[in-house]
């Protein structure tokens, strides 16, 4: 699939495995539960940023692919609250300046797929001259 008009600067995948938490849950629940989540999510994604060695990145694009073992299949794009906070984490790793549109102009949810419990992340560098 491709949505972006040049060939990437540069791709890099991370994948925390457990079922991404969703907006429908996040009302459901409490600013507690919400903080602890939110903290864990960031956090993660943080770390796997930096074990993965991810440089400062210019531009970047997100492709968002949820995963759940069971069960019905969440809505698409329902995860927001856990891409939210997984971006968070990115930022804070020193991946990407900030998370505005001047360095994140696109983010695609996938559809959700079973087989396992995961959130991937696919980060996409693209050209900062790119508009659209």
């Amino acid at each position: 699939m491709r949505i972006y008009q040049d060939e990437p600067l540069n791709e890099f995948i991370l994948e925390y495995p457990k079922r991404p938490w969703t907006t429908n849950s996040e009302r459901a629940g409490n600013r507690w539960k919400r903080a602890e989540l939110t903290k864990e999510w960031r956090q993660a994604f943080m770390l796997l940023a930096k074990q993965a060695k991810i440089p400062r990145l210019g531009k970047v694009f997100i492709r968002v692919e949820p995963f759940q073992l069971k069960g019905k299949l969440q809505d698409t794009a329902s995860c927001n609250p856990a891409v939210k906070a997984a971006i968070d984490g990115l930022v804070d790793a020193g991946v990407i300046k900030d998370d505005t549109p001047e360095f994140l102009p696109k983010i695609l949810f996938c559809a959700p797929e079973k087989g396992r419990e995961a959130l991937r992340l696919v980060i996409i560098e693209i050209r900062d001259d790119e508009n659209d």
